[in-house]
């Protein structure tokens, strides 16, 4: 049981910590466009998103997230790596 509950903790922390990534990728990529003059400026609030994620994969991987909040964060990390 324990041996299976790790597994999932350490499934879930790297999922959040790729989807992390790919988030700052973009917000990356976003601001060396805008600083072209390529694309508008991004938000900050995309930072901030980064953020939460890096939290939550370091929750996560302590095993610290209550399961709705794992269930949630586990799917939105899917959708922002599926969107990648």
């Amino acid at each position: 049981m324990t041996a299976s509950r790790d597994r999932r903790r350490r499934s879930d922390r790297d999922l959040l910590a790729r989807a992390a990534q790919v988030a700052r990728r973009q917000a990356a990529q976003g601001q060396a466009e805008s600083a072209v003059g390529r694309a508008p400026i991004v938000p900050y609030a995309r930072y901030v998103f980064v953020g939460l994620l890096d939290e939550l994969a370091l929750s996560a991987g302590r095993g610290e997230l209550p399961e709705g909040v794992r269930r949630l964060a586990v799917e939105l990390a899917e959708k922002v790596v599926e969107e990648e």
